[in-house]
This record gives C-alpha cells, sequence and structure tokens, in this order.
C-alpha cells in the first residue's frame, strides 16, 4: 500500500522532525510491500528518498515566526498535487488542520484521487490556542466572535474526513462531542531506549532531589505556572531544577543564576534526551491542553515520577497508574503541594509503577505498526 502524509512541522532549529514523524519513517524503512512519503514545507522544493520505499519531500512554505526555521504555512499545492498524482496513494493523512485539510478535501472532491482521507488529530487549536487569544489584549467581544467562527468552521471541516485518529481517550471523546463520529484512537509509544536506560530511583543518590522539565518553552505548555513556583522550588536546598527545551520563554530561563538551577537548552538527538530524563527522579508537566503527552510518557517509561494537572493527555496517563500527584490546572499552590507529595512519597515504588503504564504502551515500532493496520483494514 501507499501512504502519503502531508504535514506541517518544525524546522531544523525548532527540532527537526517531529518524533511522531521521525517513527514512521523509520519504520517504513524496515518494512517491504509499503511506501511512505512525507511531504513538509521548507524554505525551497527538494527531495530525499531515504530508502526504495521511503520518500521525505520539502515543498515551499512562508515563515510564519522569526525564526525562519520555526513554523511554516505549506503554499506550494502544486506540487503536492503533482506527488499525488504520481503515488496514487491508498491512504492520505492530512496534518494540519487548515489549508492542508481544505486541500486534500477538495482535490478529492475534484475526483483526481479516491482513495482513504484521514486526519491525525494531535491537538485541538481552539483550547489551546483560539480561546486563549480571545482572552487576551482588546477588542474582546469581536475577538470571541472569530473565535467561535473558525470552531465552527474547523470542527465541520473534521467531520468531513473518512477517519479522524487521536492518540488519547480524552480527545476521542472531546471530538465525539463535537459530532465527530469516525474516530480511532491510535496512542504513542516510547524509543525503547528509553525502557532500556530506565532509572531506577531506588538506587540513586536522592540529595538533591533532581526535578526536570523538557518541552517547549512557551505559554501553552503551562511554562509560565513553572516559572511562578521556580523561586519557592529552589527555596529548598533538597530540589535540583533542570529545564530543557526552546521557545518564547526561553531567555527568561536562560537568564536564571542558580547553583541548583540548570537551562539546558533544546537538545538535539535523541540520546541525549534519554540521558536527561535517566539522570533525574521527578518530572514536571504543567500544560494544561496536553492532547497526549508524549514527554510525560517517557518520563515514565524512564521510570521518573509525574506531576501534572488532572486534565488532557497528562491528567489521563497520570489516571493510569493512579498517581496522587496531580493538581487543578494553572495553579501554583497546587503544583507546589503535589511537587512536594512527590518528593516525600517512595520514589522506587512510584517509578515501578509509572513505568508499567509505559509498557503497555509500547514502542513506536508497535504504534506505527498498530496505526498502519488500522488504515490498511479500512481501506480495503
Amino acid at each position: 500500500m501507499v501512504f502519503l502524509d502531508i504535514n506541517t512541522f518544525y524546522g531544523p532549529k525548532a527540532g527537526g522532525i517531529r518524533t511522531y514523524h521521525r517513527a514512521k519513517l523509520d519504520w517504513f524503512a524496515k518494512q517491504s510491500g509499503h511506501v511512505y512519503c512525507l511531504i513538509y514545507p521548507g524554505p525551497a522544493y527538494q527531495v530525499e528518498k531515504l530508502s526504495p520505499s521511503v520518500y521525505l519531500i520539502q515543498v515551499y512554505g512562508k515563515p510564519l515566526t522569526s525564526d525562519p526555521q520555526g513554523y511554516r504555512l505549506m503554499l506550494d499545492y502544486v506540487r503536492v498535487s503533482q506527488w499525488i498524482r504520481k503515488l496514487r496513494p491508498d491512504v492520505i493523512e492530512a496534518g494540519d488542520a487548515w489549508l492542508t485539510s481544505l486541500f486534500c478535501l477538495a482535490y478529492r472532491a475534484s475526483g483526481l484521487w479516491n482513495g482513504l482521507l484521514v486526519s491525525f488529530y494531535h491537538s485541538d487549536p481552539v483550547p489551546s490556542y483560539l480561546v486563549p487569544w480571545s482572552q487576551r489584549g482588546g477588542w474582546k467581544g469581536l475577538r470571541r466572535g472569530m473565535v467561535g467562527m473558525a470552531s465552527a468552521v474547523f470542527y465541520a471541516v473534521q467531520r468531513r474526513f473518512d477517519w479522524t485518529a487521536t492518540a488519547s481517550g480524552i480527545m476521542e471523546r472531546s471530538l465525539r462531542q463535537k459530532k465527530v463520529e469516525n474516530v480511532r484512537r491510535l496512542p504513542f509509544g516510547v524509543n525503547p531506549a528509553f525502557f532500556n536506560m530506565a532509572s531506577s530511583p531506588g538506587s540513586q543518590s536522592l540529595q538533591p532531589l533532581r526535578l526536570l522539565y523538557a518541552g517547549r518553552l512557551d505559554r501553552d505548555k503551562g511554562i509560565e505556572l513553572l516559572l511562578e513556583i521556580l523561586p519557592t522550588l529552589l527555596s529548598n536546598p533538597n530540589f535540583h531544577v533542570t529545564v530543557a527545551g526552546r521557545g518564547a520563554f526561553a531567555d527568561r530561563f536562560e537568564s536564571i543564576h542558580h547553583e541548583r538551577f540548570r537551562f539546558a537548552g533544546f537538545l538535539t538527538g535523541e540520546e541525549s534526551l534519554v540521558e536527561l530524563y535517566h539522570s533525574h527522579h521527578i518530572f514536571l508537566a504543567p500544560g494544561p491542553f496536553e492532547t497526549f503527552g508524549l514527554g510525560v510518557l517517557e518520563a515514565m517509561a524512564s521510570g521518573l515520577i509525574v506531576v501534572g494537572p488532572n486534565t488532557g493527555g497528562t491528567g489521563e496517563l497520570l489516571a493510569e497508574c493512579t498517581s496522587p500527584f496531580q493538581f487543578t490546572a494553572g495553579d501554583a499552590n497546587g503544583f507546589l503541594t503535589a511537587i512536594q507529595s512527590a518528593a516525600n512519597s517512595d520514589l522506587a515504588a512510584g517509578s515501578t509503577q509509572h513505568r508499567e503504564v509505559a509498557l503497555r504502551y509500547g514502542t513506536w515500532d508497535q504504534a506505527v505498526e498498530r496505526m498502519v493496520n488500522t488504515w490498511r483494514e479500512l481501506a480495503s
């Protein structure tokens, strides 16, 4: 079968190909009988053939941020159309919620292609971006009206796909509430290296306790909550805090100078990330909008105790391991209390419990195989 992904993701400085797509590229490269093509926006058109059956194609996209290697808006749909005609894919996965989705729906309606059209619901832009935007600045009434119209269009488009995949149960339920009925839950996995190097808090020195945040340093990740409680955390001589990532708040963290604080910046290569997880005890996940919580799952696989809100994908993962280390999203005092509770808990027992949940999700190879088998079954 032929699978075509049309997606927008980070540029090289912002993280390269996001983990989900890299996992698919790696999986298909090891298979026979399938062809996989990933199309993404970049500064210029270029084609890479990574294996006899795997294509990586860059088409022009306009930068959306001041960083030319950050997010881009795909504009060269002529090239995309040419590759659809060339490959005649059995399945197309449209990865962004706006232009690419509309293009794919219109292309199929034209009769030029008639395969299975699916969408992977990585995040819900309405609560994550649109609603917070409507609550900032002036003209709030106008902003709310614009968000209402954009939301209606977004969910209407989502209903037009043959199937929509989502990684978490909470997002599946959210879609069904919006009358998006054809939904399949296809949870993520992790690199097996996280399991192979799982930390063992019971055998590590617990002085000081090492707390880690690793992820984007942006508002939607709850990063302002971490900044708010950081002085209190560092006032505890038993806490050492590491922050790793890249984003709008990177300068704020880089300017912090404290003997028990480390700003690791953006880490290139998954090996560095595995080592970082392995050297810490507690993972901080303040983001209220996580649609799955991949970083949380990686931390669990590594044996870290996770402290996070009782909402979104993070809350769902923590509920699976009956974790008491949850707080109400946005509540700084609740966040601090949950961290202190985790610090005073049996870390070895909690580590084992968290890791058992991650093992049920498995590796990325297993996750991609679940996805391919699902689309192949539905396409037939």
